[in-house]
């Protein structure tokens, strides 16, 4: 998913700024006018808006793991296919990483991925994020007492 909302945010913006140019090439939308005023105020925020809204996104996915994960009753036994799983995810999420580096390298899309710093990091150290995120996941899931009632 994170895979995804980064690519898309980055070719979004690169459509954005072609819209933009286009535009401000049309009298109704110079600088003097209101509709440009405006125009230039989206186009300054719109990166930096994307840029957070995906780290808003993965934090907020960090604590869904966390608290469904607190949600769950999950027996030991299952510590094993969970480390399993979580190998699994960390291969997929290894080659998802390179691929954006190898798709963001592009020449046209490498200017629209500067803007982007917090996607970047995160999506370079995706392999880390992940391996922490379910190491949490896994101390929630099977760390928890049950039902309050001790040990």
């Amino acid at each position: 998913m994170l895979f995804v909302m980064a690519l898309a945010f980055i070719l979004v913006a690169s459509m954005q700024k072609g819209l933009y140019t286009e535009l401000m090439g049309d009298e109704e939308f110079s600088e003097d006018t209101a509709a440009g005023e405006s125009l230039k105020h989206f186009d300054d925020h719109f990166v930096n808006t994307l840029d957070n809204m995906f780290l808003i996104v993965f934090v907020l996915a960090w604590v869904a793991i966390i608290v469904s994960s607190l949600f769950v009753d999950a027996n030991p036994v299952f510590l094993i296919v969970t480390v399993i799983f979580v190998i699994i995810m960390l291969v997929v999420v290894g080659v998802l990483s390179n691929s954006y580096q190898e798709f963001i390298v592009d020449g046209d899309l490498y200017t629209f991925s500067a803007g982007f710093p917090k996607t970047s990091f995160v999506m370079e150290h995706l392999l880390l994020f992940c391996l922490f995120m379910a190491v949490s996941g896994a101390l929630a899931l099977y760390g928890k007492n049950t039902l309050g009632g001790g040990v």
